[in-house]
């Protein structure tokens, strides 16, 4: 018989039997299971990455406190550009002659078309900054004291004027983000998110769009995605979530499993998480990174992610993700990366998992003869192999059955688990696990089980 495959990461916390996992890999929403391109290093730096942007046609990068622009994405050379000053991350956006370069609670520089940098932190009227928008010619900023927010003059990123504050709170929370979405201000506070649009009027053309009030307050990961923001944060006195920005509310995404994860954090931890986005195979997945964990959304489903570095897992290495001429390149710690189909991270392995269960509905006992993987075969340059664990409760395993794939041209071989005296016995549940540590294909389409 047939087995579906998980949809993503779930469950139900102390009921292990509910526990379903893909792990740097996802549902297609066809019941087919697609692994996540790997990481080709470009470059190793001795400094370390704070973010990434693209302006005026070409990559740039701020490592340590340089910045620094890409002159060739396949070996990763730059031209230095200029100083950068602290060590905290940078929130940028672009104007139509220029970009601004937001240090979170640090400097504010300005970039223009001839690379030329410029601080801007000690004009009038400046604070010390979080977030930085661009809409309909001006800047907004948002103060890293979370006060009022205020805004350039149209066309100058650097001239601020007395009377360019405005206050987006409807209620005493402090405004902490801000993003331009479909030419609509969005300001996110520490209990709701306020909409203002360009009215045209004196001395403050932003006016708050009655009504439209979203009450959910912003921590951290601001992500434009497929049409709409995501972001994590929680409704008031409630716990952590990560909601989607809809008409005039934001809907929750997250499911338990991943909940459970935010409730390991505290809210300043939360919000330094970083989010990023990619689109792969037509595959639009949205990304979240902890200092502890990472995970991944596509398809209404989520899917953990994972590094292994110096064989041990880590969060996610893709760091800072920024689309380029094509291509998504990462920056991370010291390494400058693109995102490609390879089965490897910066040429650490990646470990493949899909934990999944079965369960007769009456709860009786029964016996698995063997297992039959439908997995990608034939396409691997080199042996590798794939092992099956299998479980009487989701919790304890016994020890791994390792299959070897087929080598390259082998595309009908078959990949089976069929042990003399078969797969063991079972009273209503059999937990599967199959995964890989190799450089393998971990592309599946069927797994099939014969059961008596």
């Amino acid at each position: 018989m047939r087995i579906p495959f998980p949809l993503g990461y779930e469950g139900v916390e102390h009921l292990p039997r509910t526990k379903r996992v893909l792990q740097n890999c996802f549902n297609n929403g066809s019941d087919k299971i697609i692994s996540r391109p790997g990481i080709e290093l470009i470059k190793t730096t001795d400094a370390v990455a704070r973010g990434s942007f693209t302006w005026n046609g070409a990559l740039y990068h701020v490592l340590s406190q340089q910045l620094v622009k890409v002159t060739n994405t396949d070996t990763g050379a730059y031209t230095v550009i200029g100083t950068i000053d602290g060590p905290e991350p940078i929130e940028t956006d672009i104007g139509f002659n220029e970009a601004v370069i937001v240090v979170k609670r640090g400097k504010i520089y300005t970039l223009d078309a001839s690379d030329t940098l410029t601080d801007i932190s000690g004009n009038t009227n400046f604070v010390p900054c979080v977030d930085v928008a661009h809409i309909n010619g001006r800047f907004v900023y948002i103060p890293a004291d979370g006060e009022p927010a205020f805004f350039s003059d149209v066309g100058d990123a650097g001239s601020v004027q007395a009377l360019s504050f405005f206050d987006a709170e409807e209620l005493p929370d402090k405004n902490i983000a801000c993003c331009n979405f479909n030419n609509t201000l969005f300001i996110y506070g520490t209990d709701s998110v306020e909409l203002f649009r360009d009215a045209g009027t004196t001395p403050n053309p932003f006016q708050r769009v009655s009504g439209a009030r979203i009450q959910n307050g912003y921590i951290g990961g601001l992500l434009e995605y497929n049409s709409t923001f995501l972001f994590i944060g929680r409704e008031k006195g409630q716990d952590f979530g990560i909601y989607a920005i809809g008409q005039g509310q934001a809907p929750k995404i997250s499911n338990e499993s991943i909940d459970l994860i935010l409730d390991q954090y505290t809210q300043a931890e939360l919000a330094e998480a970083i989010s990023g986005r990619f689109k792969w195979r037509g595959y639009d997945i949205a990304t979240f990174t902890l200092r502890r964990h990472s995970f991944a959304f596509f398809g209404g489903n989520w899917f953990l992610l994972d590094t292994v570095f110096d064989g041990v897992s880590r969060p996610w290495g893709a760091g800072y993700i920024t689309q380029f001429d094509g291509e998504y390149y990462t920056s991370f710690s010291d390494k400058l990366g693109r995102i490609a189909k390879i089965n490897t991270d910066y040429g650490e392995r990646i470990t493949h998992i899909v934990d999944m269960g079965f369960e007769q509905p009456d709860g009786d006992w029964f016996a698995c003869q063997k297992i039959q993987l439908g997995i990608a075969q034939g396409f691997n340059s080199a042996d590798g192999s794939v092992a099956i664990q299998m479980s009487r409760d989701g919790v304890l395993y016994g020890p791994p059955l390792y299959r070897n794939l087929g080598n390259l041209g082998e595309y009908a071989r078959q990949l089976e688990w069929n042990p003399p005296g078969g797969l063991g016995s079972y009273q209503g549940f059999m937990g599967v696990r199959i995964y890989t540590t190799e450089d393998v294909d971990f592309s599946l389409d069927y797994l099939s089980a014969s059961l008596r």
